[in-house]
């Protein structure tokens, strides 16, 4: 089994950024899917949400891990 990719602590703005880009994306990504849930069968929404969630949970926990190291402490 693969080990999760989690990014490198870093206190650049521009890299905090970038994941919350990403979180709000695949947020709108699955804003999307919701408004056309009445295109699909029941099973075909859920297969849809299904096959998102991996690509949502590893946008929040990037965007999580920003926001975390970027507000700890600076070293001086």
């Amino acid at each position: 089994m693969k080990a999760a990719v989690i990014p490198a602590p870093c206190e650049k703005e521009e890299d905090r950024g970038i994941a919350l880009a990403e979180w709000q994306a695949q947020l709108r990504r699955l804003r999307v899917l919701v408004t056309q849930a009445d295109e699909l069968t029941p099973s075909g929404f859920v297969k849809r949400v299904h096959e998102a969630l991996p690509e949502l949970r590893r946008a929040a926990m990037g965007a999580v891990i920003q926001i975390y190291v970027n507000s700890g402490p600076k070293e001086e």
